[in-house]
């Protein structure tokens, strides 16, 4: 789990369909000294396990990553540039009780990460 640790939530909201997340990155967490130790960067592994992360803690449903039908990686997270970031997580519910997502990471100027998947 990287809520608490690799990340800390602060705002979250949902309108309609789509989860607002505010949250913020520990930018002296121990995964940023391998990788990459001269130029931090998220991994993008622990973005895709952040989506699944805070729809769970959204809709209070525990889910995984299932299927990833795209993930684009646009622009390296540098944390220490980009500690603030805002997830947007637009979901439905599939007939079997997965979810169908689509997801952004971005700031206020920038979009770093777009997903589109399955969460179950």
């Amino acid at each position: 789990m990287l809520q608490g640790d690799f990340f800390t939530t602060k705002q979250q909201e949902i309108i309609e369909d789509t989860i607002h997340s505010q949250i913020s990155l520990n930018v002296d967490h121990p995964i940023y000294k391998g990788h990459f130790p001269q130029q931090p960067v998220v991994p993008g592994v622990c973005m895709m396990q952040l989506l699944a992360e805070l729809s769970t803690a959204a809709l209070g449903k525990k889910v995984r990553l299932k299927k990833a039908n795209q993930a684009k990686f646009l622009i390296p997270i540098i944390p220490e540039k980009n500690p603030l970031l805002d997830v947007k997580i637009k979901y439905s519910i599939n007939e079997d009780g997965s979810l169908k997502i689509s997801a952004s990471i971005q700031d206020s100027a920038v979009t770093f990460f777009k997903f589109k998947g399955t969460l179950a």
